[in-house]
């Protein structure tokens, strides 16, 4: 997924996601749910960048919706 930072103009590749705090009882809304772990451009996210990107509603959710599985 491509993604530009607020303090920068330059688009880079995120992936490799890792979910954590994923409860399904709280489903629909997983309000625990947070990124743990992410790999921008083949290397490892920083805290910083990381709270960056949970600050994205739309990413993680769309994230999360990838990494779990409904029954």
């Amino acid at each position: 997924m491509k993604y530009t930072f607020k303090n920068s103009d330059k688009e880079v590749t995120v992936d490799s996601f890792v979910v954590a705090g994923i409860n399904h009882w709280d489903y629909p809304e997983y309000c625990d749910a947070f990124l743990d772990s992410a790999k921008i451009d083949g290397r490892e996210a920083t805290e910083a960048e990381l709270d960056e990107l949970q600050q994205d509603n739309d990413l993680v959710y769309d994230v999360l919706m990838d990494a779990i599985e409904l029954y």
